[in-house]
């Protein structure tokens, strides 16, 4: 309707979602690598997770359009309200393979038949699960057998859930710990900020036709932002009706007052409401008010008035980063324990909780585990320790680890495969063996490593012994000391590209540019560094290339393994 007044070739802010659009802000560039990271280097299961209208959706139809077809082969489940069995069947259509089977064992055979094949091709088939927060745990389970399929190599298929937050929350359950253990890639997609939302829509006006973006007010930007929240869904729908409005009334640029109206329409209330949706503020407090009066009485005529009310008082603390102290990039060393902390916190790395609690057995219960392990690792880096009431049924490790300013690296492989990252890691533990999780610390003794809690009454184990455990898969958590993030697409230019190419010359690239740009001679030597290391060779820098890129600069002071 409106394109041809404002010389748009089509409409710049349409809901399809539609990969020649795409933004590629700092957090969809990270989701992106962590993506193809995780295909990539057959993780078995990858997790992203985000509010609704923040891009999963586009960032996935994207990165399957670019995805080789003669290397991988996907079935995109779009309706996961299904049962296990009508799963099972809706994933063969998806591949191509029978799915007229009278049980699930004949749907799964002829699924492993077709897997075995592609593997045999060197195809990898990829299961993408969208809107995976409406999975039954019956249906989650069946999933997590599905990765069961697999050969002495590799893993047969690579599954992808995509979904909202509250998946994380889902697979945090006890009963889903098997399949949340297995995830060995995640990430959270975050809304935009005030200058993303900008270009964001600069970005989608170019696109559609208006390079010089002209269009929208500096005023009318800033709203659209406070009134979006950073949302690319909400972005759109309210640029969409600020160009309507602005249209209706012959005027070629947006204004503010055209996001205030767009955002009342948007609501239902009208052209006099506020642009936020809400009351204004005198009706607000008079309600509020009312309220209190109402509430005041119905407590003092209550029969149970003397009882005592108990009020949580919940204490915000300050995250402290780990990183302080001058290093080669400005960064510092690391901080100390804040003085504040309670004597629980500073206890010895291993010491009860509790003065009832037996002082010795042979496998520690899962909350001491979880406690000694996270403590012992914290106190090596230097950062707050735990308090003695944190329990592990509500503990949620990326939020208590990002807290301390870490980053926490989910990789699948055996103790043998993950120590040469050289960072104190966490190995979960199964229930046979105690449950919770066991932290490995530091090299006690050629082939011989510190651990804690004790396990089975030894403070020290030796290689075969962490073998032995059968865990694949580690915690290992990270600092980002040069805050470089992810660099997973050719050409991306910016300041943590310069960090990074600086980084590798650190490292032995020594003729790497500092162009901030990632060019094909980065590229060659963010790969020739891989190779050395025994990475997967994909130049996508990622979690793994940045925490051996750490270690071998040797510019910042981190613990170590060995």
């Amino acid at each position: 309707m409106y394109e041809s007044f404002f010389a748009l070739k089509e409409k710049p802010f349409s809901l399809t979602p539609n990969p020649r659009f795409l933004f590629l802000s700092k957090t969809h560039n990270e989701v992106y690598a962590h993506l193809i990271y995780g295909i990539e280097s057959r993780a078995g299961f990858v997790e992203v997770t985000g509010e609704v209208g923040t891009g999963k959706t586009t960032i996935l139809r994207t990165l399957l359009s670019h995805l080789d077809e003669n290397k991988y082969r996907v079935a995109f489940i779009f309706n996961p309200k299904l049962t296990a069995f009508e799963l099972l069947r809706n994933i063969n259509r998806e591949f191509g393979v029978a799915d007229d089977g009278l049980s699930s064992p004949d749907l799964i055979h002829a699924l492993n038949e077709f897997l075995l094949t592609e593997n045999q091709a060197g195809r990898t088939p990829i299961l993408v699960i969208d809107e995976a927060q409406n999975l039954s745990g019956e249906v989650l389970e069946q999933i997590r057998l599905l990765s069961n399929l697999e050969t002495e190599e590799d893993k047969l298929i690579q599954i992808i859930l995509v979904g909202q937050p509250e998946l994380r929350h889902h697979l945090c359950d006890h009963s889903l710990r098997q399949l949340n253990q297995r995830i060995a890639v995640r990430y959270q997609l975050r809304p935009l900020n005030r200058e993303e939302t900008s270009s964001y829509i600069l970005h989608r006006l170019n696109i559609a036709g208006r390079p010089d973006g002209n269009v929208f007010s500096s005023q009318a930007l800033r709203r659209v932002f406070q009134c979006s929240g950073g949302i690319p869904r909400r972005t759109n729908l309210i640029c969409d009706r600020a160009l309507l409005t602005a249209y209706s009334e012959e005027r070629g640029i947006v204004s503010r007052r055209d996001v205030k109206q767009a955002v009342a329409e948007l609501a239902g209330m009208g052209e006099g409401a506020s642009g936020s949706g809400q009351l204004p503020w005198r009706t607000m407090a008079a309600l509020a008010v009312t309220l209190l009066v109402l509430a005041a009485g119905v407590f003092w005529l209550s029969p149970f008035a003397d009882q005592t009310v108990e009020m949580a008082v919940v204490q915000t603390e300050k995250a402290v980063s780990p990183v302080a102290g001058q290093s080669a990039m400005g960064q510092t060393t690391m901080g100390q324990t804040n003085a504040g902390q309670s004597a629980e916190g500073k206890s010895a790395v291993g010491q009860q909780t509790s003065s009832q609690e037996a002082p010795s057995v042979s496998v520690p219960p899962a909350v001491d585990s979880l406690l000694a392990s996270c403590n012992a690792v914290f106190s090596l880096w230097g950062t707050p320790l735990l308090s003695s009431d944190t329990r592990s049924a509500s503990f949620d490790f990326d939020r208590e680890f990002g807290a301390r300013g870490f980053k926490l690296a989910h990789l699948a492989g055996t103790f043998g495969d993950l120590r040469k990252f050289n960072v104190p890691l966490l190995l979960p533990l199964s229930e046979k063996q105690g449950g919770g999780y066991l932290a490995v610390l530091e090299q006690a003794a050629p082939d011989k490593w510190k651990v804690a809690p004790a396990y089975q009454g030894r403070e020290v184990l030796s290689t075969t012994d962490l073998e032995g455990l059968g865990v694949h898969m580690a915690l290992l958590p990270w600092v980002d000391f040069a805050s470089i993030s992810y660099v997973a697409v050719p050409g991306v230019r910016g300041e943590s590209v310069r960090r990074l190419q600086f980084l590798l010359g650190l490292a032995g690239c020594t003729d790497v540019p500092t162009s901030g740009r990632y060019d094909a001679s980065s590229i060659k030597c963010t790969k020739t560094f891989q190779r050395k290391h025994d990475l997967v060779v994909d130049g996508l820098v990622g979690p793994r290339t940045l925490i051996l890129l750490y270690q071998v600069a040797g510019a910042y002071n981190m613990p170590r393994l060995f």
